[in-house]
């Protein structure tokens, strides 16, 4: 007898798939369960619950969770819970994610999601009612605005502030973006008619002139107007390191992998031509075959020079990769590796070494002036970057100093707070074979801090300075380059922008986007203080479109 089963594909245990029903039908098994148990007190939970075909525990579930003493609370909650509002629910559910992922948009997409969701007998869905609906959305989104923008701004303390600027094109006219860095505020989203600093310089000045604040440091990149922008404010300038990167890719990547293509295209072509020689018939003369054998080491010859040229110049574009990425792992105040503070010549010293390898690696392949050209301006960005650091590094001093700690809690300060405060604001951006390499210096840090000798207030204390200090450190401006991608689609879907629905998306993306760590929103982060929630305002305030008139089609005077 086989103690073992000869069936590979038996199992102990069937598994038992999970059945999914619809709120409809819930709601309808437990009215049914509750008018059996009304008429027949001597039946059982368990057996009316087999007589309706559903298990006794699913059914104990559900009369926790759509309990009626639970519904009848609210009169909202009674009606989704009996079958009409159920299928209510079912159809407004699944009309509002069919149009959000395969839908219309704009007034049609209204249109669409209105009848499938059959609201449109009950809520005026022709073109002209929703339009005038949405002017009145527009006009209390304005309105919210405006009123907290003033509200909180009196309860704001004065600070400087960081501001991300960029431009937007629209049919050759610019959108003027700018962000600030810390919350994600929009501060300015406007079309005009052109870029210069005189032109940021008004709207920014508009837009800021009923804040307390003061514009301290500028993140952009290397355009001139917006350098000129950042001296008129007398602002630290803060470039992109994105750009200076992307140079160095314009200038190296393009040209160096050709070469590399062709180098393993003449190596492909020199190998299929040496194993088509070595598969020739055998029969052939001595003399044959000994022209034969030289013809076939001079192949191999041609191959192995083919293979060597192919392999430097893989490694030339390798290498030339990885310096290129080095400068963006060497651009933080902090070492990364070791978690300590840089100094100037140190982050210098480390560019240079780089910008050698590229340059080497250029000469060697014999790029065009034009690739040199695009290199230098690399340099240039990145010799920018290094007078950034140094002004930081200054302000670091600066912002010591005001806080006035012992000698110790500065020490503290320098070698803990900073780069743990540094490397948290990073961290969920770092990629995921980073973070496993730098996790154990990341926990050096953590357990420095709470090893530190000072009261638990005190640490509470110097982090929330630290987060403040880490953010000023701005090496990107990616937010507001993505705000700029957000704007675009946007443009793609509805075609054009007046200034009113411009100002609209700005105020939905302040006080209406919520992040998903906190749920905070950019306005309550800028300003430092709670604020009413924008969708609640417009449910208050905003008059629906009513029930639609019913369509009476009279009679042709020239009817028979």
């Amino acid at each position: 007898m086989l103690s073992v089963s000869q069936n590979t594909d038996q199992k102990a245990t069937s598994k038992r798939y999970k059945i999914h029903r619809v709120h409809p039908e819930v709601a309808r098994k437990i009215i049914a369960f509750d008018t059996i148990s009304e008429a027949n007190h001597d039946k059982s939970a368990r057996e009316i619950s087999k007589l309706i075909n559903i298990p006794n525990s699913t059914m104990q579930t559900w009369q926790k969770k759509f309990s009626v003493e639970e519904s009848m609370k609210d009169e909202i909650s009674l009606f989704f819970a009996s079958p009409s509002g159920a299928c209510v629910l079912h159809r407004v559910v699944l009309a509002i994610m069919y149009n959000n992922k395969c839908g219309l948009s704009g007034i049609p997409g209204v249109q669409q999601c209105l009848r499938n969701a059959g609201l449109s007998k009950y809520v005026a869905s022709s073109t002209g009612a929703l339009q005038e609906f949405w002017q009145r959305c527009e006009d209390c989104i304005l309105n919210f605005g405006r009123e907290w923008e003033q509200k909180l701004a009196r309860g704001m303390e004065h600070r400087k502030i960081t501001v991300l600027l960029d431009e937007m094109f629209r049919k050759r006219m610019p959108c003027l973006v700018a962000i600030e860095a810390i919350s994600n505020y929009i501060l300015l989203e406007k079309f005009t008619e052109d870029r210069k600093a005189e032109t940021w310089k008004r709207e920014l000045d508009n837009a800021t002139k009923e804040m307390p604040v003061t514009i301290g440091q500028v993140g952009s990149d290397l355009c001139g107007a917006l350098r000129s922008l950042a001296n008129s404010y007398n602002a630290t300038h803060s470039p992109d390191l994105f750009h200076g990167q992307y140079e160095i890719s314009k200038a190296t990547g393009g040209a160096l992998s050709s070469q590399e293509r062709a180098a393993e295209k003449a190596l492909n072509e020199a190998e299929e031509n040496l194993k088509q020689m070595i598969s020739r018939p055998i029969r052939i003369s001595i003399e044959q075959k000994k022209q034969q054998k030289e013809t076939q080491e001079e192949a191999k010859k041609e191959r192995d020079l083919l293979k060597a040229e192919y392999e430097v110049k893989k490694a030339r574009r390798e290498k030339t990769q990885e310096a290129k990425r080095k400068l963006g792992k060497i651009y933080h105040p902090i070492d990364l590796d070791t978690g300590k503070l840089q100094t100037v010549e140190s982050v210098e010293k480390k560019f240079a070494e780089q910008f050698e390898i590229i340059g080497k690696n250029a000469e060697q392949a014999g790029l065009s002036q034009s690739c040199y050209d695009r290199i230098e301006k690399a340099e240039r960005a990145f010799s920018l970057m290094i007078k950034f650091l140094k002004q930081f590094l200054l302000v670091l001093a600066g912002i010591l100093l005001d806080m006035q700690l012992t000698p110790e809690q500065e020490r503290f300060f320098k070698e803990v707070v900073f780069p743990l405060s540094y490397f948290n604001r990073i961290w969920k951006n770092l990629p995921k074979k980073e973070k496993e390499r730098l996790h154990q210096t990341l926990e050096s840090l953590q357990q420095k801090l709470k090893d530190g000798a000072f009261t638990e207030e005190c640490k509470e204390a110097l982090m929330r300075r630290g987060k403040e200090v880490a953010g000023m450190f701005q090496r990107s401006t990616s937010s507001v380059e993505g705000r700029n991608g957000g704007l675009s689609l946007l443009m793609h879907r509805f075609h054009r922008f007046s200034e009113k629905t411009l100002k609209v998306l700005s105020i939905v993306h302040n006080f209406g986007a919520k992040r998903k760590g906190d749920g905070s929103t950019a306005a309550e982060r800028f300003f430092g203080s709670k604020h009413e929630e924008l969708f609640d305002y417009l449910v208050e305030k905003v008059r629906i479109p009513g029930k639609p008139q019913a369509q009476v089609r009279r009679k042709s005077r020239w009817a028979a």
